[in-house]
């Protein structure tokens, strides 16, 4: 059982022993990621209106592959979505309705290493 309040399925010891790694490696690793992620939001949402629909698949992708290394599934859920939509259909809304998605999942995830005292407070 995790001890999340604000972040559902997220649970550092058993997603670094699934890895084989440290959890404070670990912990370094998803810090890293989290800080480099609110760079890409910025990113992807300066390339939506400017149709830059290229862009915005190679973050989503990239996206999708940290998440699912360090075992979110929320944020790579939804980094995957946008990845397909971006590549299938350029439906911007709908890859609008999946960066909002996203971007609440990463502000939960925030709130959470916020809790656990890994992120400082802003």
């Amino acid at each position: 059982m995790t001890d999340n309040k604000t972040f559902p399925a997220f649970d550092p010891a058993q997603n670094s022993a699934s890895l084989k790694i440290p959890q404070d490696t670990y912990a370094r690793i998803l810090v890293k990621a989290v800080r480099q992620t609110k760079e890409d939001i910025h990113a992807m949402e300066a390339a939506l209106p400017a149709d830059d629909l290229p862009a915005v698949q190679a973050i989503s992708h990239r996206l999708k592959g940290d998440y699912d290394n360090l075992r979110i599934t929320a944020l790579a859920h939804a980094a995957k979505e946008i990845n397909y939509i971006a590549k299938t259909s350029n439906d911007k809304l709908l890859i609008y309705e999946y960066l909002a998605k996203f971007k609440a999942a990463h502000r939960d995830l925030c709130a959470e290493l916020k809790r656990r005292e890994l992120l400082p407070a802003d």
